[in-house]
Parts: C-alpha cells; sequence; structure tokens
C-alpha cells in the first residue's frame, strides 16, 4: 500500500491461503500477537507452581498453551492450562520432582567436583563429565514436556525419544538453548546493575513474562522436530492424515458451499465516466436533516 492509494478500483482479493513469514520474522509475528497473553500466562504458572510439588504439572500446562500459540492454534488459555494441569499430572507429576532433585543434585556435584579438581587433576574431568550431562538432561526437557502434552507414550519412551530428538534436532535445539542463556545472560546482567532499577527490570522479566517466553521458543523450535519424527510417521503408518493439518486442506466438493478465487481474479477497473457518474451522485445526496444511526 503507497502513500496515494487509489481505492476507485478494486483489489485481486484476499488470498485463500496465509502468505507465511520463516524463521525469525514469524516468530516474532506471532510472539508479538500472543505478547499479553503470554505475560498472563507468565503468572499463572507462577501462582500454580506456589507448591512446588505441582512444578511438572503447572510445566507441562505452560507447554501445552505456548505450543498452541506458537503454532497457531487456536486455544482458550485458563480452560487449556487447567485440563492439561489435570490430564498429564501423573507423569508431570514425576518428572517434576525428579527435575527438582537433579536440581540440587547438580548444584551439589559441581560444588564438590571443583573442590575435588583444585587438589586432583581427575577432579577436572569428573566436572567436565558433570556438566556434559547436565547439559544433556537440560536440552532433553526440551521435548519432553512436550512429548507429555502432544503423544500418549509411555514416561520410559518419553525419556528415549527426548535424547533422541536433541540431536535429531540439533539445529533447533541449540536456537533455544541459545535464546535461553541469552536471556539468563540479561537478566544477569541487571541484577549485577549497581542500582535498583536493574533488580525492578529482574522481576519484571521474570513474573511478567520469561517462562512464558521460554515455553513459546521451546513450542515454536521444538515442536516441529517432534512434529517430523514422532506424530508424522505414527500417522502414516496407519494409512491416515494428520489432523493439525486440516485447516490447510481444501473442502471437498460435497462440502464447499462456493469457490473461493481469492487472490486470482484479475482487478476491476472503472472506466472514468463512471468514476463521474459516481461522483456526481455523491454530491447530489441532501445534507442534514437525516436520522443519524450510530
Amino acid at each position: 500500500m503507497g502513500l496515494f492509494s487509489n481505492y476507485n478500483n478494486a483489489g485481486p482479493g484476499i488470498p485463500k491461503m496465509p502468505q507465511e513469514k520463516k524463521g525469525f520474522f514469524k516468530y516474532m509475528e506471532v510472539f508479538g500477537r500472543h505478547f499479553w497473553d503470554l505475560a498472563l500466562l507468565n503468572l499463572l504458572y507462577l501462582v500454580f507452581c506456589i507448591p512446588i510439588v505441582t512444578f511438572g504439572p503447572a510445566t507441562a500446562a505452560l507447554i501445552k498453551v505456548t505450543r498452541n500459540y506458537s503454532q497457531e492454534r487456536s486455544c482458550f488459555m485458563f480452560h487449556e492450562f487447567w485440563k492439561t494441569f489435570k490430564s498429564s499430572f501423573k507423569q508431570s507429576f514425576i518428572v517434576g520432582i525428579v527435575d527438582i532433585i537433579l536440581a540440587v543434585w547438580a548444584v551439589y556435584m559441581v560444588v564438590f567436583y571443583y573442590n575435588f579438581s583444585l587438589y586432583y587433576d581427575i577432579g577436572k574431568v569428573l566436572l567436565v563429565v558433570a556438566i556434559s550431562l547436565m547439559l544433556i538432561i537440560f536440552l532433553m526437557h526440551y521435548y519432553i514436556y512436550l512429548l507429555i502434552v502432544s503423544t500418549n507414550l509411555k514416561l520410559k519412551q518419553i525419556i528415549k525419544n527426548a535424547f533422541l530428538l536433541t540431536s535429531l534436532g540439533l539445529k533447533s535445539t541449540l536456537i533455544t538453548f541459545f535464546t535461553t542463556v541469552g536471556l539468563l545472560i540479561v537478566l544477569l546482567l541487571f541484577l549485577l546493575s549497581a542500582s535498583n532499577i536493574g533488580l525492578i527490570a529482574d522481576l519484571v522479566i521474570i513474573c511478567g513474562w520469561m517462562f512464558s517466553f521460554i515455553g513459546f521458543t521451546i513450542g515454536f523450535n521444538c515442536y516441529p522436530i517432534i512434529r517430523k519424527y514422532v506424530i508424522q510417521p505414527y500417522y502414516e503408518s496407519r494409512g491416515e492424515k494428520n489432523p493439525e493439518f486440516d485447516y490447510l486442506r481444501p473442502a471437498d466438493e460435497d462440502d464447499a458451499i462456493f469457490t473461493d478465487k481469492g487472490g486470482s481474479e484479475a482487478p476491476v477497473k472503472m472506466q472514468r465516466g463512471e468514476k463521474k457518474q459516481k461522483s456526481n451522485n455523491n454530491s447530489s445526496k441532501p445534507k442534514g436533516g437525516g436520522k443519524r444511526i450510530s
């Protein structure tokens, strides 16, 4: 659209399929569309995490909603969050408890092996091994909760698939990882700033944005990997079509009410005589005296 658009001529209409952007631009477009929804979702997640032991189910519910947002699926936030919180409670509760134990173990191992490495060279090797193991487990979590809310696999199968998908979707995994690390670095820089403004900024980001942002990034980058290697092969093996792509398929002839030619018809141009006649008709209308209905 230019600065001086011509509104006398009809355009080609709206294309039936959206002209989707790719990569980062699509990410920013979809994220911007759901910005305030994600802020509200972040607060909802923090409320459900208050008992601590509900960390797993709350995370699963968060991941389900952010996955729907990132994949542009229709989603009623509170309904979907509560529904997923209940339906995936058993598996996500177990994973959540294990996560809490692993977090405590990770801190202890790093401190222990670091002090051990100060006196023995083998301690440095053990420190590297411990950090590498923790990193792998951390990356697997990009897929664990997504698999819980997207499939009906058993927990053992979920852990196995999460390990395999971490390497199969290495590019998406690393993009998500560096995005997460980048956010944590920003929070750390704010925290180290010698002012109360930095602390306030951290609280605003953490309470109003951080967890839903990470969940949205995981859903946007990592769910397509699950769809490609887990969900799509399942439907293909059964000779069925993946229902999540139904909105992209044209309607059958029996179901179609009319033929949509949006984006394909030729623009209609008005002749000079028609423009002049239309202008005269508009100028001949009486001014005032009529009842205005708002």
